[in-house]
């Protein structure tokens, strides 16, 4: 395609050529009139070009001007005051000052006395500002992505920008073809990244209850045990002084109650004081409240009823005492080495129930807000080829996480064939029941401009529009557009990014688009 001459840039050239005779002139008369007072502007921070403070010079520094405010860059002003651009704004019998591009009445560089609008360089109210119109391209200037290309980036979903191309033929000779969307149903479809953990309702760290020597370790990391297997035997001078303080109390019982029921008769037959046999009674009742206090302390360190029973028949005084298994599972990590001095809180073994796991799920923040508890998903593993797993999600976190800036959600899932592993990584699809119209696209119809997703509209023979959507489900060939487009729009399907390069040479600066 051949470069048409651009109408503003054509005008620029005059303009500049003009500025900069007059500039070169000024600058001659200002340098051998006062070199000093030059150089002292300079180190004022002055804007040498415009003779106003840097700080404060809107048309050099972009910072400085009123948001919100069109502006030609052609000709370094605001486009309502660009008389180029367009000439018939321009206010015949208003004096305008065309060192700082405003009028005169409204220029306090020139007039200090004139008080700035709401501090900003030749802000005027937004009520009193014309209607601004790209007489070039015959759009309105706010929409003219060939003289306006960096509001895109600005636009909300349903807005956007006018392309103008040179001639009613642009558009067909370079091969874009149009058509009109069809109506879909959008269900969304959650996909996350996904890691298979044990599940922590079912997951124990096996640890001592007493300080001690490993003696004997009786299980060993894969093994399937049962509730109430011995795994360890522990070496414990606590365990022997445990065993050593019931079998204390227990006599010491047995002593005083016979010193009770002795004191009793003796009361009745009037031959000792009722005092002493309270005492005696008394005496009783504390050693059967420390024997029971003993007898608690070996359930504490995890005796059973049984082998409490069997340390009173025995007479049993020993330090040895059992580690067990506290429900039936599979070992999954072992620590204990015989010998190893323990303490309670090491952890020996860990114990896990493999018939359920949990997934770990991190969902897009912005499909957070489809998700919620009681949703079905299932997961697929890269690793393990055919392995579906079906769950659903029992927590879904309150919060977006900082690091990640994903949204965490739990869901279990069976495992009672025991072919998915703690570790795995996969890909995993929730299931929503929300369903709502959409319009369905080809794929290659989206372009994408600093992270968001646009599309072309054809709108004239020789216009596109290029428009802000919102998307929805995306497999190999299409794509929803849940917000953006409607049923009569007629849509570039063919060729978007041909569209999109030549709307990107004006964010360039090369003006109007080619034929």
């Amino acid at each position: 395609m051949s470069q048409k001459p651009n109408k503003k840039f054509m005008s620029k050239l005059s303009l500049i050529a003009g500025s900069i005779f007059i500039l070169s002139a000024i600058a001659v008369t200002t340098i051998s009139a006062s070199g000093e007072k030059a150089e002292s502007s300079v180190k004022a921070g002055m804007c040498t070009e415009h003779g106003i403070a840097n700080n404060e010079c809107f048309i050099c520094d972009s910072s400085l001007r009123e948001k919100g405010r069109l502006w030609c860059t052609e000709h370094d002003r605001y486009e309502d005051r660009c008389w180029i651009c367009h000439p018939d704004l321009k206010e015949s019998d208003r004096l305008f000052c065309e060192e700082h591009s405003l009028y005169e009445d409204e220029c306090y560089f020139c007039h200090p006395e004139i008080e700035k609008t709401a501090g900003d360089p030749g802000k005027t109210a937004s009520k009193d500002r014309p209607a601004l119109f790209c007489n070039e391209h015959q759009v309105p200037e706010h929409e003219c992505g060939i003289c306006q290309p960096d509001l895109a980036s600005d636009l909300e979903p349903g807005e956007s920008m006018k392309i103008r191309f040179a001639s009613e033929q642009s558009i067909s000779k370079a091969g874009l073809r149009t058509a009109r969307p069809s109506e879909s149903l959008y269900a969304p479809r959650i996909e996350a990244f996904c890691e298979v953990n044990y599940n922590e309702n079912k997951l124990a760290r096996i640890t001592p209850l007493a300080s001690g020597v490993i003696q004997r370790v009786l299980a060993n990391i894969g093994d399937k045990v049962e509730a109430g297997d011995v795994l360890v035997e522990v070496n414990s001078a606590d365990i022997a002084e445990a065993k050593a303080a019931y079998l204390a109390a227990i006599a010491d019982v047995q002593v005083k109650e016979l010193a009770s029921k002795r004191e009793e008769k003796l009361v009745k037959e009037r031959i000792s004081a009722a005092r002493d046999f309270q005492e005696a009674r008394a005496s009783y009742d504390i050693a059967v409240l420390a024997q029971g206090t003993a007898r608690q302390r070996l359930l504490n360190y995890g005796f059973t009823e049984k082998e409490i029973d069997q340390i009173k028949e025995a007479h049993d005084s020993s330090s040895f005492f059992a580690v067990r298994a506290p429900f039936s599972g599979t070992l999954v990590a072992r620590e204990a080495v015989i010998g190893e001095a323990v303490s309670p809180g090491d952890a020996l073994f860990a114990l896990a129930n493999l018939n359920s796991m949990w997934l770990e799920l991190s969902i897009p923040a912005n499909q957070a807000g489809f998700v919620e508890q009681g949703l079905d998903m299932e997961a697929s593993f890269d690793s393990r080829a055919g392995v579906v797993a079906k769950g659903n999600l029992f927590w879904v976190a309150t919060s977006i996480d900082e690091r990640s800036r994903m949204l965490k959600a739990r869901a279990s899932i069976s495992n009672a064939d025991g072919k998915i592993k703690a570790g795995m990584f996969g890909k995993a699809k929730i299931k929503t029941d929300k369903a709502s119209n959409a319009y369905s696209v080809p794929k290659d119809s989206i372009q994408r401009l600093e992270g968001n997703p646009y599309l072309f509209v054809k709108e004239a023979e020789d216009l596109l529009a290029l428009r802000r959507v919102v998307l929805g489900n995306v497999n190999d060939s299409r794509v929803d557009v849940l917000s953006g487009v409607n049923e009569s729009d007629q849509i570039v399907v063919q060729g978007s990014f041909i569209a999109m390069s030549e709307f990107l040479k004006s964010r360039l600066g090369a003006g109007c688009v080619d034929d």
